[in-house]
């Protein structure tokens, strides 16, 4: 299973900018941390986003804060609440601890809830949306994804964001068990986003009708027998997959919910820390 956070906020990490102005001709230089220049709400809002794309993530909600504590309401707090969430979410790309990654994702999501209380206009509210579709998603709260890449989606202004959160709407449906649901929204991002990556992954994920967990990848199908052959001694249920280049997978499956899956995969996480999820 691939994880497809990065793909999606990448995307919205370069459109948001664009909507927030950072990609104005002349840019003002980037104060120092703790500077005391008085600067207007846009450019700690320009300074922000541009800390964003250079990695600079506490850089950019302080930037944030800064904008929150001088217009704590209307289009320029949302715009800073939706820059503050993008902040923490983006956070979670360093490699941080499974703690501190559930906290980063639960600081996006209060900040993106807090920007949509501002009433932010289109294509904003969109942007916002997707962002919380896409932190419910890795929070496994699939129905508020379900919700908000929905609302999202006929107001997103660019067709590669569009791919993305139907996509992503699929992959939340599949994980309810929503399977027939699930291959009607992968066929609609075949057809409406036929070039698209996500139109690639969508064809790869039709057609599930249960879960089955893959522990590893061996370069020599008789290693991937032995270790089914260990697991089965265990009363596992497990099997070797033949894969394309002479690998074997070795599965346990399948599982009727992704709940005893997840539960399967975090069983044998210790002896597989590659352990996946498919679909």
């Amino acid at each position: 299973m691939r994880n497809t956070r990065k793909p999606l906020s990448a995307v919205l990490l370069l459109a948001a900018a664009m909507l927030a102005g950072c990609a104005a001709k002349e840019k003002s230089p980037r104060p120092a941390p703790g500077s005391a220049a008085a600067r207007s709400p846009q450019v700690l809002l320009d300074e922000g986003y541009r800390a964003l794309e250079s990695q600079h993530y506490d850089d950019a909600i302080t930037r944030a804060d800064q904008v929150l504590a001088a217009q704590p309401h209307g289009e320029n707090a949302a715009k800073a609440l939706y820059l503050k969430g993008r902040g923490f979410e983006a956070k979670n790309a360093a490699g941080v601890s499974a703690e501190e990654s559930q906290a980063n994702l639960q600081a996006a999501r209060e900040a993106y809830i807090n920007a949509l209380r501002e009433n932010p206009p289109q294509p904003l509210d969109a942007y916002i949306r997707a962002s919380l579709g896409n932190v419910a998603y890795f929070q496994d709260d699939y129905q508020t994804a379900v919700t908000q890449f929905a609302a999202a989606y006929e107001n997103l202004d660019r067709d590669d964001l569009k791919a993305w959160a139907l996509y992503r709407t699929g992959l939340s449906q599949q994980r309810q068990g929503q399977f027939e649901q699930a291959d009607k929204t992968f066929a609609a991002v075949q057809q409406r986003h036929a070039s698209s990556v996500p139109a690639q992954r969508a064809r790869e994920h039709q057609g599930a009708r249960g879960y089955v967990v893959q522990l590893a990848t061996f370069a020599q199908p008789a290693s991937a027998d032995k270790a089914a052959a260990s697991l089965k001694q265990q009363g596992v249920a497990a099997s070797r997959v033949d894969g394309p280049a002479g690998r074997a997978y070795l599965r346990v499956g399948p599982v009727a919910s992704y709940k005893q899956a997840q539960y399967t995969r975090g069983r044998f996480l210790k002896q597989y820390p590659d352990a996946v999820i498919i679909p």
